[in-house]
């Protein structure tokens, strides 16, 4: 399934922030096959890949929305580039852009050219775009040399620069790549298959967090890491499970707080960041599981961050393929 994610802060996940350059009512004034001003982009929309794994090709769909009417004949052209902001040791790979058809665009023309390196370009050729349109334009594609989690801003370069400006339009996106092609979701703990020298009978038996960073006074994050013990049922169990079979393969992890009357919670994805989240996808570690129905091992997810705004006790409601659900409490001292 894709993931689609529009916009930035407020509540978090799939997803991944949206960021915003000032925006215009006045028509754009980017010269005939320019890039189009920054205040005629609203939005950028990504699409994630579906199940990313080392060694294939990561397309994400990128879709634009302009602010303002792009009149006809100006050949205004959407610049679309990638910057990795966080990637696991080894990982960093180059981006590629695919224009992909649609009517009254083509292929980037004048000064920001065709799609390519680092670059998704399209040119509005004929015909004006009215203003609030979203147009799906192609693709910025890279290949993940290692598996682990990615964030990428996806920005509008006004100034053909390549360089992320502050006020440039742009939206963050994360990834989370198996190890391998054949990565699949551990199942959750109603999970009754019987156990074997392989992964049949592996499941996700609790879930947890790990408190990073406490909060002693409202308006100060508190960091937690979204965690899942892998068990194994009962069965016909001689050996231990192979330890590329537990890499190769994930647990996603929902999250949301509850706290005491008083703003709502903002849950990020770092500290610091703005990138809202509700989930994690946690891949399974390099380690076997021992030979025993009862073994266990826990996985830990990212950092992530939520701003406390009350005083009071705090928690956090995990679940693992909307099954296992547990509380987790994170104290406050004082207002």
């Amino acid at each position: 399934m894709s993931t689609k994610t529009t916009f930035k802060r407020v509540a978090l996940v799939a997803v991944a922030s949206l960021g915003f350059g000032m925006l215009s009512a006045a028509p754009s004034s980017a010269g005939a096959g320019d890039a189009a001003t920054n205040a005629s982009i609203a939005s950028i929309t990504v699409t994630n890949p579906t199940l990313p794994s080392v060694g294939a090709a990561a397309a994400f769909t990128i879709a634009v929305k302009n602010a303002t009417q792009i009149a006809a004949a100006t050949a205004d052209t959407f610049a679309i580039r990638a910057k990795i902001t966080s990637a696991p040791a080894g990982g960093l790979s180059a981006f590629t852009g695919a224009f992909v058809a649609v009517t009254n665009f083509t292929d980037g023309t004048g000064a920001v050219g065709a799609s390519g390196a680092n670059l998704l370009s399209a040119t509005r050729t004929t015909a004006a775009l009215a203003a609030n349109t979203t147009t799906s334009i192609g693709t910025l594609t890279f290949t993940p040399a290692v598996a682990g989690t990615y964030a990428v801003n996806f920005y509008h370069d006004a100034n053909l620069d390549g360089i992320q400006q502050d006020n440039e339009v742009y939206q963050t996106a994360s990834i989370t790549v198996g190890a391998t092609a054949a990565s699949a979701e551990f199942a959750n703990s109603a999970d009754t298959t019987a156990g074997d020298d392989t992964t049949a009978g592996i499941k996700v038996g609790v879930v947890g967090i790990e408190t990073v960073q406490v909060s002693g006074r409202t308006g100060i994050q508190v960091g937690f890491a979204p965690q899942y013990r892998l068990t194994r049922n009962a069965g016909t169990i001689t050996a231990n499970d192979e330890a590329s079979d537990m890499s190769a393969r994930f647990a996603t992890i929902a999250y949301s707080v509850t706290n005491p009357a008083g703003t709502a919670v903002t849950v990020v994805s770092a500290q610091g960041g703005t990138t809202a989240s509700t989930s994690q996808a946690i891949a399974g570690l390099s380690t076997p599981l021992l030979t025993s129905a009862t073994a266990y091992r826990t996985h830990t997810g990212n950092f992530s961050n939520n701003r406390l705004a009350t005083k009071g006790i705090n928690r956090v409601l995990l679940s693992s393929n909307c099954w296992y659900i547990h509380n987790h409490c994170i104290p406050r001292c004082r207002p």
